[in-house]
């Protein structure tokens, strides 16, 4: 005695196996992309804590992982804007940064101030410790200015603010 499965229900269990591996595939992915969760202060606001998780998704790198990984995790933490961003400006040179000295990193941050503050936009600085930095930073501690956007009432980074714009911010005017 034979089986015969129509045409049409034979391409149906094909797409729908196909569509199985890839939810199992995504599933089994998922860990490794997706942003690691850092305890969270006690009252701490929620534009400060997305500065806080931007900051140590930025400067979280291993040498061994691809760094799309990194990328992705990052752009968990940003809007659409800060992602290319992320893509185009900061990811070679933190791949070339990270090959050079096989760095295997993570970092303690800290949100330490409001510095600016509009309607749709806070910048915040966020002191963030380096938990095994690699040879040539003047100090494994320092501050760091993350510009944050609220979109649909969730702040994501934007950017993290260049030394020039930090200097300008933080000058008094004359």
């Amino acid at each position: 005695m034979q089986i015969v499965i129509p045409k049409k229900l034979r391409i149906i269990l094909i797409v729908l196996f196909a569509v199985v591996l890839l939810i199992i595939g995504f599933l089994a992915i998922r860990p490794a992309v997706a942003p690691r969760p850092i305890a969270t202060a006690t009252g701490a606001s929620s534009d400060s804590q997305a500065a806080a998780d931007a900051v140590t998704a930025f400067y979280t790198m291993d040498y061994t992982e691809d760094i799309a990984l990194w990328t992705t995790r990052v752009c968990a933490m940003a809007t659409a804007a800060g992602c290319r961003t992320v893509r185009d400006f900061y990811t070679p040179d933190v791949q070339a940064t990270v090959q050079k000295h096989q760095i295997q990193t993570g970092c303690k941050t800290e949100p330490v101030r409001l510095v600016s503050e509009t309607n749709h936009s806070h910048i915040w600085q966020v002191r963030v410790s380096l938990v095994h930095p690699w040879p040539g930073l003047a100090s494994p501690t320092q501050d760091v200015y993350v510009e944050l956007s609220n979109v649909n009432g969730k702040w994501l980074m934007d950017r993290i603010l260049f030394q020039q714009e930090v200097e300008r911010l933080t000058t008094p005017a004359p």
